[in-house]
């Protein structure tokens, strides 16, 4: 179900997977734009790293509320959205929002995919806390 929930996202469009990285590429450039351009916010970036330390400091952030948040709106959907296992007596609707969930975890690891070359790039390094993220995604993915 899960592999079925991958393939259902993007049939039928231009891109097709290609728009698990082009979507998160395209959100960071506008917010960066947005809150470093036109607001002028600043969260504790030194000078050296500029916009592109201050974007990988936003896109951790957008990384992690876009995974929540598209597990919790698309499992809240899934058991209304698939009546036919609804009505099927033997069947644990339990595995809906679990199938949900783990194909947008799996859709999500591009938006970390992204935020860990753009850590190498930008910010040269990768820190301990950025390795340690497996432990801060298994709580998230649970719950």
């Amino acid at each position: 179900m899960t592999k079925r929930n991958i393939e259902v996202r993007y049939k039928g469009s231009a891109l097709g997977l290609v728009w698990s990285f082009v979507q998160p590429l395209l959100m960071l450039t506008v917010y960066t734009f947005v809150f470093s351009v036109v607001f002028k916010a600043r969260w504790g970036v030194d000078t050296e790293g500029g916009k592109g330390a201050f974007a990988v400091i936003m896109f951790s952030g957008l990384a992690m509320y876009n995974l929540f948040s598209e597990a919790v709106c698309g499992s809240c959907g899934s058991i209304a959205g698939n009546p036919n296992f609804v009505k099927k007596v033997i069947f644990p609707l339990e595995i809906l929002p679990l199938a949900q969930t783990f194909s947008t975890f799996i859709l999500g690891m591009a938006w970390f995919v992204l935020l860990f070359f753009g850590a190498v790039f930008i910010l040269g390094k990768i820190s301990l806390t950025m390795l340690l993220l497996p432990l801060v995604l298994v709580p998230l993915v649970l719950f």
